[in-house]
């Protein structure tokens, strides 16, 4: 059986992160997300998988040539965006889709047991099962309503929060028998608007329900979120590389230092914070609720919450990062500054005064 991993996306509301990456690169403790799905899938016995990439495609390509999967893994590259039922078209043009395919999202984490999935998808013998999971807030997911059986009954794509008919949400994962293809319109299109309305009318999607980890990477607080949720679930005492240097500061766990980090006397890291390898944090730094990328500098006394830090980013002293700031890759920030709530910094800027207004956009 093959599979479809869907990663052309610009991913724009993920930017400044994504200025430099693509989403399915972004790492989760210490590993891009594409290894996981990737991983998950070869563990599960998929053998050949068909990555659909445009936006920064090289990228993508290089890591998966960098990396053993024991599985045989092609690529069809958008000439112009296909939305995410487009490449489906493409796909079968190009390899064939001539059996049960598996459909997986580039931007999603989960623990999904797709050999489940595909049980329950033989089980009810529909031309379409789509996986779907409860979240708190469905106003941004495609809502599903079903029957005891396991059919979806209605579908509808982010409804208003109080128009939502339940707290059960498309998780981006579908398992489609080759019948699915007459559905998907000849140019650019979605599942969600082109494809899925039509399978639910004519009777034809199934739904299985996930009650695991699952988390869309969509914004940058679900990005923080699903390292967040990861670290509880893989390492809820926390993990500390045995190649990293700690002593003198104070660890509260959970959190997550990677290899060949440095932490400076005095330090206060955690909880729900994950550090990147290579890094280096001064003394008398506190960090808490955040996540730093690869080869990151903070120094003396310097404060960071709830934030997320791009790699190679330099951070001075006594500098303080206040929540839900985002700062891209290769930033420097200069002694003594502040950044204020919601502050967002593109690649490669210095700022070396105080920011006034939250929520600024630093260009």
């Amino acid at each position: 059986m093959r599979v479809v991993v869907l990663a052309g996306g610009f991913a724009t509301r993920l930017r400044p992160l994504t200025l430099t990456k693509p989403k399915p690169l972004l790492p989760i403790l210490d590993r891009p997300l594409l290894d996981w799905i990737v991983t998950s899938l070869v563990d599960s016995g998929f053998k050949e998988i068909i990555i659909s990439v445009k936006y920064l495609a090289d990228a993508i390509k290089n890591f998966c040539s960098s990396r053993y999967f024991n599985a045989n893994i092609l690529f069809t590259e958008e000439r112009i965006p296909l939305g995410d039922a487009g490449p489906l078209r493409l796909i079968n043009n190009v390899y064939g889709l001539n059996t049960t395919f598996l459909v997986v999202y580039g931007d999603i984490f989960s623990n999904v047991d797709y050999e489940k999935v595909l049980e329950f998808h033989r089980k009810h013998s529909g031309l379409a099962t789509m996986v779907v999971t409860r979240v708190d807030d469905p106003s941004r997911y495609g809502v599903v309503v079903l029957e005891d059986s396991g059919k979806v009954v209605k579908f509808i794509e982010k409804p208003h929060r109080r128009e939502a008919l339940s707290n059960i949400v498309n998780a981006g994962i579908y398992v489609f028998e080759p019948e699915v293809l007459k559905y998907v319109p000849e140019k650019p299109s979605k599942l969600a608007r082109d494809v899925l309305p039509k399978l639910v009318s004519e009777g034809l999607l199934y739904a299985y329900v996930h009650e695991g980890i699952w988390s869309d990477i969509g914004l940058p607080s679900d990005y923080l979120k699903a390292n967040f949720e990861a670290l509880r679930y893989y390492y809820p005492n926390g993990y500390i590389s045995d190649e990293s240097l700690v002593d003198g500061a104070e660890v509260i766990q959970p959190t997550y230092i990677s290899a060949n980090v440095r932490l400076g006397s005095l330090c206060r890291v955690g909880p729900y914070v994950i550090i990147g390898r290579d890094s280096v944090i001064g003394p008398a730094v506190r960090i808490k609720n955040s996540l730093l990328f690869n080869n990151v500098v903070v120094d003396e006394g310097s404060i960071i919450s709830h934030a997320l830090i791009g790699e190679r980013s330099l951070i001075g002293k006594w500098v303080r990062i206040e929540p839900e700031s985002v700062i891209g890759d290769e930033v420097v920030i200069r002694d003594e500054v502040l950044i204020p709530k919601k502050t967002v910094i593109l690649p490669y800027k210095e700022v070396d005064l105080s920011i006034e207004n939250e929520g600024s956009v630093i260009l």
